[in-house]
């Protein structure tokens, strides 16, 4: 997982350059640079909270929660094939510390790799969405044009951390957000359009953001060429990163199989109202998001100790103001999700207070992979937190969700959390333990 894998908003929405003419890769930033970098993070990342409760409400008041069900399912489909094939960017910033590869040469092919990727991608989600039930070939079509922008965009973010320009990459996180906002407005409020209006706005709202990362990144990739797609280098990468990008799968998955397993018990409807307390639970995570995102540049640059003190520290500064966030979301959500929503979704209240112990305990996880995946360049540590996070929580919602329903999907979910959380803090340790024993943690 990483910095910018942590939630797609709308659907429920983680050395010194090598030639003189490559783009150049910061120096290490200091403690002030790195306090700095997660005060705007911050910043960016409250400012963009109101606008996805806002599309939420939207989405809630218009589509309804039959609508607003299968917009969460629709979506995060195209989110788990993106988190698959999005993580090139990641594996530029690790390829980064080698020396003798230039940085333009290893863009130009995380992206034409992206191109590649995501069309095979596109033609899978279509062929799920003509047998889904309650999607259909046509929405699950609309949605699948996103795919290549998302990736795209998640790939240039990638690299834009790895060079410590966050603030270029706050503004890309954002506007799809912001966005796709503006396209519900217009085709679903103003035009009164449904599910497949507000899908379209979503995709729309991808396209424009790719473009957008594309042009303002356009001196780390020009001239784009194709050459090269197939050589070891490119294999490198390319296995590096679905390496990643299986880690973001099956993380992905290990907090929202129990919507798929939600539907088939209790139906779309009854995802609807639970895709709102994982809304808003999930929200305690910006503060963690904002850290580890703060933190990636000085990771990688950083000596292997110096690195993982600062992994450490961050990691528990995470935990502590998550859960201080925590306590505000959990006391006001009875009265603000009927007064925002309608009493529709009064119900969301209920499984949210059992979301929130679980999502706080997984908070410093954002921040530990970093290190695991990023840093140490050993994503499999990353896989197996989330693979012991998908197993318990599959098999805690098999038990709890037929007879408890949405209840029991939030206990599954914060079982599976506290669980995978313990499981990333001693692979954390493990890989750490040199800085340890020689007095620096």
């Amino acid at each position: 997982m990483n910095a910018d894998s942590i939630r797609p908003a709308p659907a429920i929405d983680a050395g010194p350059p090598v030639t003189p003419n490559a783009p150049r890769v910061p120096e290490l930033a200091d403690a002030r640079r790195v306090q700095a970098n997660f005060l705007e993070t911050l910043v960016f990342r409250f400012l963009a909270t109101p606008l996805a409760l806002l599309l939420v409400v939207l989405q809630s008041r218009y589509l309804h929660a039959d609508g607003r069900g299968t917009f969460v399912l629709v979506v995060l489909t195209v989110t788990v094939v993106s988190r698959l094939f999005g993580q090139l960017g990641y594996a530029v910033t690790n390829r980064m510390q080698q020396r003798g590869v230039e940085l333009r040469s290893l863009v130009r092919r995380a992206l034409a790799l992206g191109v590649v990727l995501g069309s095979a991608g596109t033609a899978a989600i279509v062929a799920w969405a003509s047998v889904a039930r309650g999607v259909g070939v046509v929405v699950g079509a609309i949605a699948a044009a996103a795919l290549v922008p998302t990736i795209v965009s998640h790939s240039v973010s990638g690299v834009l951390l790895g060079l410590g320009r966050v603030r270029l990459w706050n503004w890309i996180q954002v506007l799809p957000q912001l966005l796709t906002l503006a396209a519900f407005l217009v085709l679903v409020v103003a035009f009164g359009g449904g599910v497949r209006a507000a899908i379209v706005a979503a995709t729309a709202a991808w396209f424009a953001t790719a473009a957008v990362a594309l042009v303002t990144t356009r001196t780390d990739w020009r001239p784009f060429a194709l050459e090269g797609l197939l050589d070891l280098l490119s294999l490198t990468l390319a296995r590096l990163a679905l390496v990643m990008g299986a880690v973001q799968v099956v993380n992905l998955l290990s907090y929202r199989i129990e919507l798929f397993l939600l539907d088939g018990y209790r139906g779309i409807r009854a995802v609807g109202v639970y895709s709102i307390a994982v809304q808003a639970a999930e929200t305690i995570w910006v503060i963690a998001a904002a850290i580890a995102t703060s933190v990636t540049a000085p990771a990688v640059h950083e000596d292997e100790a110096a690195a993982a003190r600062l992994i450490a520290r961050s990691a528990l500064r995470g935990l502590v103001l998550s859960a201080g966030l925590a306590v505000v979301v959990g006391v006001g959500a009875p009265w603000v999700i009927p007064a925002l929503l309608g009493h529709a979704f009064s119900g969301a209240a209920r499984p949210l207070a059992f979301l929130l112990p679980g999502v706080v305990a997984y908070a410093p996880v954002t921040v530990l992979v970093v290190y695991l995946s990023v840093r140490r360049g050993q994503p499999r540590w990353s896989l197996a937190v989330s693979a012991i996070g998908l197993v318990v929580t599959t098999a805690a919602a098999v038990v709890l969700i037929p007879s408890h329903g949405a209840t029991g999907a939030a206990a599954a979910s914060t079982i599976g959390y506290v669980v995978a959380a313990v499981a990333a803090w001693i692979f954390f340790w493990r890989l750490a333990r040199p800085a340890v024993r020689s007095g620096i943690l």
